[in-house]
């Protein structure tokens, strides 16, 4: 195959032409519910049959490529626009989000400097500006990154600067009292491997118990803070979640961010899955305080339907959003201050080169609006609701507690939830997932596709009860 043939327009029209009609009746299969949520094999054996010689020359045609897709690797995949697909927070992405992932990919906008991706970085300010004014700010600064992860320890490394009274940038760690993170029992795990990365040690975060509803206990919270001070800490966050992964909870933002800003505390509020409420008329008070937060990240590839992964981490103070990553690199940024780079996005991520991002959401956004969107997050919180009033009336099932988002917790009082867990997503008729919450297995299930029906909901607890 010559250059000409890898480069070829015509060669791409109508490979893509194929390969959207294949996707599309991909999509309206798992939409369907006709297969199975998930072709389970065991990972050893299944690997063998991938195993081939490293191909020096070609070993497909463009049609044979079709052919691979079509038999062997769509169907070998998690069925995520399957409505009995209940596992983890991941979005069944909008079809139209997806194809900006296809025009990302094609035109390949680095974004490192405003120059190699102008149309990009200009879309994902604007994308920026519309979470912050959600979120109720105004002037506010931020990123898109790939992945929660990445962006909560991205806001750390920012509140780490500000609030470490000395520059850890340059001087280090151990150039001043411990610096300490508090964050609640359930939060997520990347904010302890955050804290390893940036030296300070797991240990670091500082765990604040949770009611028995999974929520931050605010007394807790000022008891752990007043005995930090004692020891000579220096608190460089407090971090409120608003969805917690284990349970879905939501931290009692407004008493904290009150405490926080009374005190002086940077406030950041990891609302990776749960911030999407704010599209929500009818759930977005739930996140009432979120605007008292220094800095906030929010997933688009959980509740707001995007192509994993994008994530915004967003800064009320617009001058914090250069704090992480305060360094020099004259062969990418010609201007005296990071503030004179606003336009290039590498002085603000640890991405040098960064994926167009920002395109989806502003599609999204577009396309359908934030009621639009919003109705996705109504639907889905419904159903997790529908699905708790069941485990209310059934017997043998055992309710952890009401859900606060679209997460549910439960289990079957007669059986081992991890091997009913094992039994339903071998057979491939349900995906779900488990948590260990205080030494006890429950059930878990996350409500992420708008079309899981009562039918699919009864059918869960009748397999359940069968494995059990």
């Amino acid at each position: 195959m010559t250059i000409a043939e890898m480069f070829s327009p015509e060669q791409f029209r109508h490979s893509g032409h194929e390969l959207i009609d294949l996707l599309a009746e991909h999509l309206a299969t798992n939409l369907e519910g006709k297969d199975k949520v998930l072709d389970w094999q065991d990972p050893k054996e299944a690997e063998k049959s991938w195993q081939q010689a490293l191909p020096l020359q070609p070993s497909l045609t463009p049609a044979s490529f079709m052919d691979a897709l079509r038999d062997d690797i769509l169907p070998s995949g998690l069925a995520v626009h399957h409505p009995r697909n209940l596992g983890h927070q991941v979005a069944m992405p909008l079809p139209m989000a997806a194809l900006c992932d296809l025009v990302a990919a094609l035109t390949n906008q680095a974004m490192a400097v405003y120059e190699a991706g102008p149309a990009a970085t200009l879309i994902e300010r604007q994308v920026v500006q519309w979470l912050a004014e959600l979120i109720g700010w105004r002037g506010a600064e931020g990123i898109l990154t790939s992945g929660g992860a990445q962006a909560n320890l991205t806001t750390l490394l920012a509140a780490r600067q500000i609030k470490a009274e000395r520059d850890v940038w340059k001087e280090g760690i151990t150039s001043g009292p411990p610096l300490k993170i508090l964050a609640s029992e359930h939060a997520h795990y990347s904010l302890a491997r955050a804290a390893g990365i940036m030296g300070l040690g797991t240990e670091a975060v500082i765990k604040v118990a949770t009611d028995a509803a999974g929520r931050m206990d605010v007394s807790a919270l000022i008891a752990a803070h007043q005995k930090a001070v004692i020891n000579g800490d220096n608190i460089i966050a407090v971090v409120a979640t608003a969805g917690c992964t284990p349970t879905g909870s939501i931290d009692p933002l407004d008493e904290i961010g009150t405490y926080c800003n009374a005190q002086n505390l940077w406030l950041h509020v990891d609302g990776a899955h749960g911030a999407s409420m704010l599209l929500s008329r009818q759930y977005r008070d739930k996140l009432r305080g979120i605007e008292l937060a220094d800095s906030v990240v929010w997933d688009g590839h959980k509740l707001l339907y995007m192509p994993a992964p994008v994530s915004a981490v967003l800064f009320k103070n617009p001058q914090h959003c250069f704090a992480a990553f305060a360094q020099e690199a004259s062969y990418l940024f010609q201007g005296e201050s990071a503030q004179d780079e606003t336009y290039n996005t590498s002085y603000r991520t640890l991405e040098c080169t960064k994926r167009m991002m920002g395109l989806k959401l502003w599609a999204a956004f577009s396309l359908y609006g934030v009621d639009g969107l919003g109705a996705l997050v109504d639907k889905v919180f419904a159903t997790a609701r529908l699905l708790a009033d069941k485990l209310q009336t059934t017997p043998d099932f055992e309710l952890l507690m009401m859900p606060e988002t679209n997460i549910v917790c439960f289990r079957h009082q007669s059986g081992d939830s991890s091997a009913i867990r094992k039994k339903l997503v071998v057979s491939g008729a349900f995906h779900l997932t488990q948590v260990n919450l205080h030494g006890e297995i429950w059930l878990r299930t996350t409500i992420m596709n708008p079309f899981t029906s009562n039918s699919d909901l009864d059918f869960l607890l009748e397999q359940i009860k069968i494995a059990a």
